[in-house]
């Protein structure tokens, strides 16, 4: 099957901003702030001791001690403070039952027909154990996640609440404790029928509290800064502004998404670590593709088989998914993610 010119799905999972902020008496919310040092750094790159063919530059031995000054931005808890918050809220779409655009009824159809097949063998329980997990884990609060403490609490449009009292314990591939898998089997089920029911309207309110040491350095998403003027910080930090004018530290929404996105182990057997949802497979912290197209084992070769999974399925028995091929479910998971999908004008 190919996609044709026109093929698009919307996304499934709309995080919004991760904000910080701490309590103190009389004020629930105080926005973490961000501040603005200038400091002396050091002279240490490669480039400053050699060229590109390994040998050493012709300088004065003193110039590689002068300083390097230049103006940055840093988040750290303010004095007296041990507990800091971390706050988003997500949104849960059934858009993967059905393309959000395409321009071949045909592969529409075999679409819709394999989101149906999907949903009736449980299929959509198996991804949102996976999206529940990365909630729980606290994944998504990134370099934040190394604390004396976190626990997280997520409160559900449906008048639940999932709590977990210290994330640090908790393992992708390892076995939960007995407390936490419950917390765990809970809030699948609840997102699991989000994910496949269109007329279930759900949101969820996720809440971090860690527990911090003296003045800890907090690191919130890094702004992306191509021209910076003079005088201004080189590195700068993100932050959303409150209703009252102040400024509070902050992931960006993508950034939290990302994080719950981290569910592909499907790529290979032996599988170490979770991918971000991919149509290649991208491992940015090893600058490789683990499925490139050489491999077979890419999105667009998997939807060209979208009528041999279908029919493969039909032998499956279990309610929950366990018993669906990893091909489908990373196949699935993608169109979760969304994206335009179209063979484009050849």
């Amino acid at each position: 099957m190919k996609p044709g010119k026109h093929l698009s799905y919307s996304r499934s999972l709309s995080p919004g901003k991760a904000v910080f902020f701490y309590q103190r008496e009389g004020c629930d919310f105080v926005p973490l702030a961000i501040e603005v040092n200038k400091i002396n750094g050091q002279k240490s790159s490669f480039s400053e001791g050699y060229d590109n063919q390994f040998k050493a530059r012709q300088s004065e031995t003193k110039e590689l001690a002068y300083g390097n000054p230049h103006t940055i931005e840093a988040c750290y808890v303010p004095p007296m403070v041990d507990e800091l918050y971390c706050r988003f809220s997500l949104r849960v779409e059934a858009n993967s039952l059905a393309p959000d655009r395409y321009d071949e009824p045909r592969v529409n159809r075999w679409l819709m027909r394999l989101a149906q097949a999907y949903r009736d063998h449980g299929g959509y329980q198996e991804l949102a154990r996976r999206y529940a997990k990365n909630i729980l884990m606290g994944r998504w609060l990134w370099r934040n996640r190394q604390t004396m403490g976190t626990a997280i609490d997520v409160k559900t449009s449906a008048g639940s609440r999932f709590e977990i009292e210290d994330a640090r314990g908790l393992d992708w591939y390892e076995p939960w404790p007995q407390e936490a898998e419950r917390v765990l089997q809970g809030l699948s089920l609840e997102m699991a029928e989000a994910l496949s029911n269109p007329r279930q309207f759900w949101f969820s309110t996720v809440t971090a509290r860690l527990k911090t040491a003296f003045c800890q350095e907090i690191h919130p998403s890094l702004q992306f800064v191509e021209n910076v003027d003079r005088g201004l910080p080189t590195r700068q930090l993100a932050t959303v502004e409150c209703a009252d004018g102040s400024k509070a530290a902050s992931f960006h929404a993508e950034k939290v998404g990302a994080a719950l996105q981290m569910i592909d182990d499907w790529w290979e057997e032996e599988a170490d670590i979770p991918l971000r949802v991919h149509e290649y497979g991208a491992n940015r912290d090893a600058l490789v593709a683990l499925r490139h197209p050489v491999t077979g084992r890419d999105f667009y070769q998997h939807l060209k088989r979208t009528a041999f999974y279908i029919r493969q399925m039909r032998h499956c028995c279990q309610v929950d998914g366990s018993d669906i091929p990893a091909e489908i479910h990373y196949l699935m998971s993608v169109l979760l993610k969304g994206g335009l999908f179209q063979q484009g004008r050849a």
